[in-house]
């Protein structure tokens, strides 16, 4: 059965279980999605517009975060669960947190962190990973 199928708010949401579908989705043709970053007083933002029909996953998240969905559609999964959220909406991205998204829309997705790195790869080295044995051990 393809993990794809966690899309449906069905199966299991294990760490496992995102990491797999992680696989499956890099193993279909790849579209290009553009970052645009901000950096402002301690403050960096990371923009991201997502086509409609896309699949994506993040990182391992390892601060508490704030994300902002401008506009769109967009069913995300996490280890914790599957949610769905609609038009605008702001929540908090949380430590360790993984998540796989399906656009239903266009979906402008921003996550905003607290840092006090400048660059993009700084602020990376420091916010997030794709390990989460990697992740455990900065904790």
């Amino acid at each position: 059965m393809s993990n794809l199928t966690l899309f449906s708010g069905e199966g299991n949401y294990s760490k496992e279980a995102l990491i797999a579908l992680e696989q499956e989705i890099l193993a279909m043709p790849q579209i290009p999605l553009v970052n645009k970053h901000y950096f402002a007083n301690g403050m960096y933002a990371r923009e991201l517009l997502m086509p409609a029909g896309s699949c994506v996953t993040g990182k391992i998240h390892k601060q508490e975060h704030l994300c902002i969905i401008s506009y769109g559609d967009v069913t995300v999964v996490t280890d914790e669960g599957t949610e769905r959220y609609t038009g605008h909406c702001t929540f908090i991205g949380t430590p360790g947190c993984k998540r796989a998204l399906y656009m239903h829309e266009d979906t402008m997705w921003t996550a905003i962190h607290r840092t006090d790195k400048t660059t993009v790869e700084e602020a990376e080295a420091e916010l997030v990973t794709n390990d989460y044995q990697l992740y455990l051990e900065c904790k």
